[in-house]
């Protein structure tokens, strides 16, 4: 019997990685996907380090890769918190500064806990950067 693995590819460096290589989270954590920032507009332009600054900022969400044993359940009772929480495979925002960086042969991807992701994204929802006009 064999198992089918899953295969992510880093945007930035082309890399590739399967599901068997990735870091098992342990605990609370959970291994994310983060997007990266665009660079360049559609025409191939470079963006001014202002406008990688914003996408930078609203580049704070990804994909679930892996969860630990022990995310979204209470540190105490170590019960199923209720309501809605993320899973494998949704699209979540997290903060800019949150979870360890990490590049499992040459693929980006981070570690967080559990309560630093801040909401779950839809599946037909484009994210992207503004700029504020002054």
């Amino acid at each position: 019997m064999s198992h089918q693995h899953e295969i992510i590819t880093d945007e930035d460096s082309n890399k590739t990685i399967g599901s068997h290589q990735f870091p098992q989270p342990i605990g609370w954590k959970v291994l994310v996907q983060p997007n990266p920032a665009k660079q360049k507009t559609k025409g191939g332009i470079y963006l001014p380090s202002q406008s990688l600054d914003n996408e930078e900022y609203l580049t704070a969400h990804g994909r679930i890769l892996a969860l630990g044993d022990l995310a979204y359940r209470d540190r105490k009772t170590y019960e199923a918190w209720k309501g809605n929480w993320p899973r494998k495979g949704d699209r979540i925002t997290y903060g800019k500064y949150a979870g360890q960086k990490l590049t499992i042969n040459g693929v980006k991807l981070l570690l967080l806990n559990d309560d630093e992701i801040t909401s779950i994204v839809p599946e037909d929802v484009s994210i992207s950067a503004y700029v504020e006009q002054r």
